[in-house]
């Protein structure tokens, strides 16, 4: 019965009549049910310590004149007693570990008075209560989400249980089991409490297999498997011996983290959600456009597949699990930020196969390992999974840096139990519009992140309206773990892995295999007419251009794209630009100015912002197309060596950035090819007898879209130099690394509003990091024994060469604030 509560308080009666105004109640009972007049001694038998069980219990026993179980047993010795016995432990974690049979001193108590009175028996009736029909006769789905199942249900499952089943309880009497009967048929030298627990254990759970069926919880016995891994209880004992608490208390943690990280699928479940995203798709969707799905199948075969997608939008969880089901793949186990483990949601997203991760267990090592331990087992039994490199959803629209941890657990994982290859397949998701877009632009616009809640999440459900276009799946070319291995460590295979003692080699691994999967994530990437839109119109003046002129800037991008060859894994959409432009209208992503001459497309302010997330989407397939555009800002003519010349300079960082797939050691013919595609464009001209370019006449259209297309990736360029400027200014050794990165973020900002540069990622803290740390990775910047960073001369010749890839104006009005910022600070 449930501790620490007086169950004859008024509290109780209240409650039992609140509960009866919503529950409706049917009972099957047996033909020896205990009458209340009746002198026989009967306890019920409950499986746990539910407080709602009982109050039921307790109503329908009065109701049919029945002994109530609140009611003492009628007997000198047990008149302390209840009329009620549960048995489920008080601590089932430590009963389990210490392998130990519940004791109860009220079965003590009992079989003492069976010995002292040879006549006097005591009745055992187990008594189930469902709370609902069980799932498969369920019809609605939220009624299935809450119904009844084999586990015992928290505080907060069983109201909703109550809340949405409430009004079909059952409640199920068993025949009576006597315990003087066990006693006499109990051998010498056995236990009779011990057996008697064990028999109505085992009648509670016959009744509960005929109602539900048998429990298949791969969940309950995973944990408990996984409580008896031999690195887990390793590191349990190092947990106990560091906080000086019991084991058992260090093992009560380990079984809470898996507990909060552990999914618990249901197929059910996931059918439930497939109908839902079904009509969620149909309501504020064209459409879904899926490709390059048809091999994995066959990859399925004889790898265990990693889905490693790009992070758009919370509803990336539900929409790739959505697509792979309907490609007849098996849905992979989901990696969720804990962050999303909230009442109602988490245990829904659990059940469709989530598993909840913390954002940082660096130094837990219980946590850690026990993490560990969960992702080996998956794969190890051939289940997919599914985690986002990048850690969380990207604000900017580009890709974020890749987040070892999960990566590294994978490749250690198969390094430690070798099963099935592994095989990471790149997923680029791409929208037409976010359903997040206006949070987004709250945050691109200096509002903090909100955190997620239960009551928001239903706000912003219930919040979405209007129309979003479609949603591309790309499947990109998968990452083999066993290449990248053979290539940086060739006699893997044959080591014996300890984890313990993580190999050299590791560490390249996984960050040769992070840069791989992000390369192959851009390689997928999905080119829509927002995106094309988006990159010409924040490239204009004033972010408007006539209609004629963006139609041809939009032919011209698609046109240079298709041209590119960056990879065979990118679609791009097959809108031409009339409906290009009707499209982003009908999203109400552009603004239109009407006009006599010709009408106008332009941004507002707030568009403005939001549409540079959709340009980030493709910028990358813009760099090396806009950096030779850029080569002409202060050039009418140039030689082809010098542009490679200038692009060299740049490249690395832009690399590192963005994510291109061309060594430096390449670059050099990637850039001859786009001179000819721009040339065949009329974007330059050549002279075979100078080998050089030259930009077209001012006054031609063609000069107007190589401008516009040198701006594509200008603030980019601009951002570097006030960098580095910056840098220069201060001279050596008088910046330490974190200061820069603060003088970087400041100054950026103040440039951005003086001079209306409507990007908010051009002050983004994480490209300015970027940059500063490729510096010291290409040895333009040194760190003294002070932690100062020191500019090399090298550094300072590059910086000369690289800025002629700026427009005049912009460098003058960069090193201008610079002067005044430093003269405000000495005064």
């Amino acid at each position: 019965m449930p501790s620490n509560m007086n169950l004859t308080s008024p509290l109780t009666f209240i409650a039992q009549k609140i509960l009866y105004l919503w529950i409706k109640t049917d009972v099957t009972q047996a033909d020896d049910a205990p009458s209340r007049n009746s002198n026989n001694k009967t306890v019920y038998v409950l499986e746990s310590r539910a407080w709602s069980d009982l109050l039921v219990l307790e109503q329908e026993c009065k109701l049919r004149q029945l002994k109530t179980p609140l009611s003492r047993i009628k007997h000198q010795r047990l008149k302390n007693h209840h009329s009620v016995y549960t048995v489920a432990q008080a601590q089932p974690l430590k009963a389990w570990l210490q392998q130990d049979i519940k004791r109860s001193p009220m079965l003590s108590d009992i079989l003492g008075a069976l010995d002292e009175d040879p006549d006097l028996d005591i009745r055992f009736v187990p008594v189930v209560i469902f709370w609902g029909r069980p799932v498969l006769k369920q019809k609605h789905w939220i009624r299935v989400l809450f119904s009844e199942t084999w586990g015992i249900a928290g505080r907060t499952r069983r109201f909703f249980t109550l809340l949405f089943n409430g009004k079909n309880t059952l409640l199920q009497f068993s025949p009576a089991i006597s315990f003087r009967d066990v006693i006499d048929n109990t051998a010498i030298g056995e236990d009779s409490i011990e057996r008697l627990q064990i028999i109505l254990s085992r009648r509670l759970v016959e009744i509960k297999t005929a109602t539900l069926g048998p429990d298949i919880s791969h969940r309950r016995t995973l944990v408990r498997t996984l409580l008896k891994n031999k690195d887990v209880s390793d590191a349990i004992k190092q947990r106990s011996k560091r906080d000086n608490i019991s084991k058992y208390s260090a093992t009560k943690i380990a079984d809470s983290y898996l507990n909060e990280i552990v999914a618990d699928r249901s197929y059910i479940t996931i059918q439930i959600l497939q109908r839902i995203l079904a009509a969620f798709w149909n309501k504020f969707y064209s459409g879904i456009d899926v490709h390059f799905s048809g091999p994995l199948k066959q990859l399925a075969l004889d790898h265990e597949l990693v889905y490693v997608p790009c992070h758009r939008s919370h509803i990336d969880y539900l929409l790739l699990s959505y697509v792979i089901h309907n490609e007849g793949l098996a849905i992979p186990y989901i990696a969720a930020g804990k962050n999303l483990n909230m009442p109602v949601i988490g245990p829904v997203l659990r059940k469709g196969g989530a598993f909840f991760i913390r954002r940082s267990f660096k130094e837990n090592k219980l946590y850690s390992t026990v993490m560990f331990e969960y992702i080996a087992s998956q794969l190890s039994t051939g289940m997919p999974v599914e985690y986002f490199v990048e850690g969380g959803r990207s604000r900017t629209g580009r890709l974020l840096r890749p987040k070892p941890g999960m990566l590294a657990m994978t490749i250690r994982a198969f390094l430690k139990y070798q099963k099935r290859p592994i095989a990471f397949i790149p997923v680029y998701i791409s929208y037409e519009k976010m359903i997040e877009g206006k949070a987004y632009l709250a945050e691109l616009t200096g509002d903090d992140k909100k955190s997620e809640t239960l009551l928001g999440s239903i706000r912003s459900f219930l919040g979405i309206r209007g129309f979003y276009g479609r949603v591309t799946t790309n499947f990109g070319q998968p990452v083999l773990l066993d290449t990248l291995l053979d290539k940086h460590a060739s006699d893997w295979h044959q080591e014996t892995y300890d984890d313990k003692k993580r190999p050299d080699w590791l560490r390249t691994v996984v960050e040769q295999t992070s840069l791989q999967i992000m390369q192959h994530i851009n390689e997928c990437c999905d080119v829509n007419a927002v995106n094309l839109i988006a990159t010409a119109l924040l490239a204009a003046p004033n972010q408007t251009m006539d209609e004629g002129e963006l139609k041809q800037t939009l032919s011209f991008y698609t046109s240079l794209i298709e041209r590119l060859n960056y990879s065979d894994h990118i679609t791009v959409t097959k809108h031409d630009a009339d409906e290009q432009v009707q499209h982003a209208e009908a999203l109400d992503l552009v603004r239109r100015r009407k006009h006599e001459m010709g009408d106008f497309i332009f941004l507002d302010s707030a568009h403005a912002i939001l549409l540079t997330y959709y340009r980030n989407n493709i910028l990358h397939l813009f760099v090396l197309p806009s950096l030779i555009a850029c080569c002409f800002t202060n050039a009418h003519t140039l030689e082809s060596e010098k542009i490679i010349q200038y692009i060299k300079i740049a490249y690395p960082f832009l690399m590192s950035e963005f994510f291109l797939p061309w060594p430096p050691s390449e670059i050099e013919k990637v850039i001859n090819d786009l001179l000819i595609q721009l040339t065949d464009a009329g974007l330059l001209s050549y002279d075979e007898e100078t080998s050089s370019y030259t930009r077209p006449a001012i006054s031609s259209e063609h000069n107007a879209k190589l401008s516009t297309l040198a701006q594509v990736i200008a603030p980019v360029l601009e951002l570097y130099y006030m960098i580095f400027a910056l840098l220069a200014e201060h001279g050596s050794n008088a910046l330490p690394h974190q200061r820069l990165e603060e003088l970087c973020h400041l100054m950026a900002q103040r440039l951005s509003l003086m001079y209306e540069i409507n990007s908010p990622d051009f002050f983004d803290k994480k490209l300015i990091a970027n940059f500063i740390n490729s510096l010291i990775r290409l040895d333009y910047v040194k760190i003294d024994d002070a932690e100062k960073l020191e500019i090399t001369e090298m550094a300072i010749d590059k910086g000369r060469q690289a800025r002629r890839l700026l427009n005049k104006e912009m460098q003058y009005n960069i090193l201008q604030m610079l002067r005044t910022s430093a003269k405000n600070n000495d005064e």
